[in-house]
């Protein structure tokens, strides 16, 4: 299915990590002008994105409608991690090492634009910053400056260069387009038991990081 390598390579395109303690969630909008596509997107209603940070970890549990979860857990102290999918493909999670951006990004030429937009958002005002990649990806940022939100990563394009937190980002890829939303956002993590373990729970089939990312043609 085109949705399911679309999906799996914007699981690998975005990953969240902030210095500072939050809770945020997203809902997430979809539509594509190809007709296959859009047919199977019913299945993603109700979609929804997660973020925990504490500690210099985090967590992001993305939930794709009833077609699939995904949930990466980040350590940046230990510089480790790990992917756990579960959905159409069955449960299977796989650990890597998190390497230093810098020398792995020195291939991916990008452009940033940042724009004289304002809107408001959760209450915040947010600016708008453009991103257009050498992969006939663009990415629209909504961010505010409200927070004291450093070291944040939103993506291998974005690092430091977009100066705030996004409370509304889309995805436009030629074949689809994601928009995601702040809806709650909190200064406070409720940390559960396991939340940021990075072992692969029980009833996973584990793989290589190599084999899940073969998934989406990557």
């Amino acid at each position: 299915m085109k949705i399911i390598t679309l999906l799996t390579t914007f699981i690998f395109t975005v990953g969240f990590l902030f210095s500072q303690e939050l809770t945020l969630k997203y809902e997430i909008s979809m539509q594509s002008d190809d007709p296959q596509i859009q047919s199977q997107l019913g299945m993603m209603q109700g979609s929804t994105l997660q973020v925990f940070t504490k500690d210099n970890k985090s967590r992001t549990e993305m939930s794709m409608g009833g077609l699939m979860t995904t949930t990466t857990i980040l350590d940046s102290d230990a510089k480790k991690g790990v992917l756990l999918m579960d959905g159409m493909l069955g449960k299977q999670g796989a650990t890597f090492e998190d390497k230093e951006e810098t020398e792995e990004n020195e291939d991916f030429e990008y452009e940033i634009e940042l724009i004289d937009e304002t809107k408001e958002i959760l209450g915040h005002t947010c600016k708008k910053a453009v991103i257009y990649t050498e992969e006939d990806m663009e990415l629209i940022y909504w961010y505010t400056e409200d927070f004291d939100v450093k070291a944040g990563s939103l993506g291998k394009y974005v690092k430091d260069n977009v100066p705030g937190l996004a409370l509304e980002f889309s995805v436009e890829q030629p074949q689809m387009t994601m928009t995601f939303t702040a809806t709650e956002f909190k200064e406070k993590v409720k940390e559960t038991k396991g939340m940021f373990d990075l072992e692969i729970p029980e009833g996973y089939t584990e793989k290589s990081f190599e084999e899940i990312q073969g998934m989406s043609g990557q």
